[in-house]
């Protein structure tokens, strides 16, 4: 029986792998990964952020706050302009499409091992079965 289960939880990756949001999402990871001003300010982000993490790891009366403050402040500046640029727009709704046919995936499995439909809405009907 766990052979079956194996076989069929394969034949299942191979669909949602064969699925046009994977499909999407390989697309726009691509132009993504492509776009180097974009990465530039998310490599920055991310320097930033173990920057910010090194001033809160010290002791308060040491940690420099001003700093602290200019970090967080870029930080800020740079999740805006990460956050509206159109290849990271694209990657995070192909990203969210996929999360949603994973989480019906394991919705309905959770269903036919337990009998119950998860009962939190998610305000996207794309991840339910029906209204409450």
């Amino acid at each position: 029986m766990k052979a079956k289960i194996i076989d069929l939880a394969n034949q299942l990756g191979m669909e949602i792998a064969a699925s046009e949001e994977m499909k999407r999402l390989e697309i726009a990871k691509d132009a993504y990964s492509a776009d180097a001003d974009l990465q530039a300010k998310v490599n920055e982000y991310e320097a930033d952020r173990l920057a910010l993490g090194q001033e809160f790891a010290k002791d308060p009366s040491e940690a420099d706050q001003r700093a602290i403050a200019d970090i967080r402040a870029r930080m800020e500046e740079l999740t805006k302009e990460i956050t509206v640029n159109a290849a990271y727009v694209e990657f995070a709704e192909a990203q969210k499409a996929v999360n949603a046919i994973m989480q019906a995936v394991n919705n309905e499995i959770k269903f036919c091992i337990t009998g119950e439909r998860p009962t939190e809405c998610t305000h996207d009907c794309s991840t339910c079965s029906g209204c409450h």
